[in-house]
This record gives structure tokens, sequence and C-alpha cells, in this order.
């Protein structure tokens, strides 16, 4: 083989191992597809009512970012540019609506609900990265005692309500933020304010606005008689003795109460201090009086009432706190009836 034939395969050999050498290194992966063969989605959100228009490329991506807020300004979503939106079936996501939930769920146990309840459809969507959801609350209805920095936004996945990780609240605003990354029902809630006791519980005592102490004593015809017992009637309690000048000297003005406001619900017990029955009971006949007596013969009850003059009378309302306190005799009928007005009598 001369030179020029040899140059000439030679030649031939090179060219045709370099054209299957560049054959062999091709990418398998295909030509992506140029952007005009694209397809884009609109993508409709319905915020109670209110609709916003965005388009998504074929693969659910935004090609714009979402801030949308429903017309009275409790609802606002939030989408940054090029997050995915897609429904249950992994395609670019049409619709997106918010409604008020006219059957919510079940609050959690000592949770209140604040403001309506959304459900947010259609189920099953899904956002990559999260959607930034904004409910928002009016201050002067929440609950006495809730504070609104104790506000959190959770949503109920159909089975239970998920607490969500991220949670912000704005006072100025009076908003509560979180990020979800599926639909579902969604709320702000609030720890519930312990029912309340009421005013706090009156100490025991034997001033005005005491809770007077309870005691048990016999009355003159063998009955015994307690202070709690009568718990829903008014009493008026009296500490008295047969030797005690200014007892004996008002017993006819509480006799004529007895007999007058008896009917009318009044409670009367004339405590006797430290004297027998039978000397009680002359002292009674013998001036013609029948109001109920009570025998507190080893003064227990007047030491616990502190007593230290008498006489010395209680108004006592249907609670068991006392409302007016004498010490000293009455010397008109309109000064017993001051009292009983204050136990509503």
């Amino acid at each position: 083989m001369n030179k020029v034939t040899w140059g000439t395969t030679l030649i031939t050999m090179v060219s045709f191992l370099t054209l299957g050498s560049v054959i062999a290194g091709c990418s398998p992966k295909p030509d992506l597809p140029s952007d005009s063969g694209q397809t884009t989605t609109q993508l409709t959100i319905d915020l109670a009512g209110k609709r916003y228009e965005f388009l998504l490329d074929q693969y659910g991506k935004l090609e714009s970012k979402v801030e949308a807020s429903s017309a009275d300004g409790i609802i606002s979503l939030y989408l940054e540019k090029g997050a995915t939106v897609l429904d249950m079936e992994d395609s670019p996501l049409q619709k997106l609506q918010a409604v008020i939930e006219p059957n919510p769920p079940t609050p959690p146990e000592n949770t209140d609900i604040i403001g309506p309840v959304y459900s947010f459809r259609p189920p099953g969507a899904t956002f990559d990265p999260w959607l930034t959801l904004t409910l928002s609350y009016d201050p002067e209805k929440l609950p006495p005692g809730l504070k609104e920095n104790d506000l959190y936004l959770d949503c109920h996945d159909g089975t239970m309500w998920q607490q969500l990780r991220y949670r912000k609240v704005d006072t100025k605003s009076h908003s509560v933020t979180t990020q979800i990354y599926n639909f579902s029902t969604c709320a702000i809630l609030g720890p519930k304010k312990p029912a309340s006791s009421g005013s706090p519980a009156p100490s025991i005592g034997t001033g005005v606005g005491d809770l007077a102490p309870d005691f048990q004593l016999q009355s003159l015809d063998g009955q015994t008689l307690s202070l709690g017992s009568l718990r829903g009637k008014p009493v008026l309690l009296n500490f008295w003795a047969t030797w005690c000048s200014p007892c004996v000297f008002e017993m006819p003005l509480l006799q004529e109460i007895y007999e007058e406001y008896s009917e009318k619900g009044l409670v009367m017990a004339a405590v006797d201090i430290g004297e027998s029955p039978s000397k009680v009971e002359g002292f009674l006949q013998s001036r013609g009086l029948s109001l109920p007596v009570l025998m507190d013969s080893k003064a227990k009850v007047a030491g616990k009432y502190n007593i230290a003059a008498i006489p010395t009378t209680f108004f006592i309302d249907k609670d068991g706190i006392i409302r007016d306190k004498k010490i000293g005799a009455f010397t008109k009928k309109a000064e017993i009836e001051k009292g009983l007005n204050r136990i509503n009598l």
C-alpha cells in the first residue's frame, strides 16, 4: 500500500472512531420543551365572596405572588412567587375557597373558639412552601380575662385539632398568623378562663359583712336550732338577759316586730345568756311575750359572738351575712325596721 492510500485509510478510520465517540457520549436526558410549548392554569381564589385570579404553570408553580384578603379583612392569604399549589391528584389547583363553617368541630377542652370557623376548600390541596394564613378578631368580643397574646390559630383535620408550630399575634392589627401546608378547617382559639367563683367567700366573724358564726342551741320547749339551718331566711339575732334593764325595755318592741314580720319570712332568735329555762319562761309569761328564745346557759355562743355588752342585735341576711349590728337597746320600732331593710324586709 502506498503512502497516499494508507493516509486516506487512516483519515477515514479516525473520522469513524471520532463520530462513534461523539454518538456514544450523548446525554440520555430528553430535550426540555421550549418555553413556547408550556401551558398555564388559572387559579381562582374566593375568600368569603371576594375573588382573585392568578396563573400557575404546567407544574402548578405560581407565576406571581399571592396577596389576597376577604372583603371584611378577616381572612388574608399569602403565597410567594414560585410556590407549588396542587390539588389532591397532584394537578395544578384551579380553585381555592374559604367559607364560614356552619357546623364547626367542637373546640379542645378548656378552649374557646374566637370568631368564625373557616373551612378551606378543596380538601387535600397542598402548598410548597407553605401558605401563610392570617385571621383577624374583634378585641371587644374576647371572653373576659382572655389576653390577646394567648390567642393562637389551629386547624382541624377532620378528626382532631392540630396545634400548628408557627404562631404570630399582632395586637395592633388584632390578628393571628400561622403557616399551613394543606387545607382543612381553621379558627382562632384561646384558653378558656376558669369559671369564676364570684366574690371571695366572706370570712367568719361578727362584723358587718362577715359570715355569722354558726351555732346550735335549744329553745325553751327543748327543740334544737342551728343558725346554719336558717340559710335562705333573714334572721334577727338578739342577745339579752332578764336582769338587763335595757334588754327588758326593748322587749315589747322586739315582740311587735316578731308578730308583724314573722309572716313575711323573718326568723327571730332571742338568745338568753347564762340563765335557767324556768327563770326565762317566768319572765316571758309575766310580760305576755311569745317571741322565740334560745338558751345559751354557758354563754358559749355569746363568747363566739364577742358579746361585751347587752343587748346586742345582729341583722343576718338569707346568705348568712351580717348586714347590720346594734349594741344597746332600741328605743323605737323604726330603728329595728331600718336594720330589717338591710336584710330585704
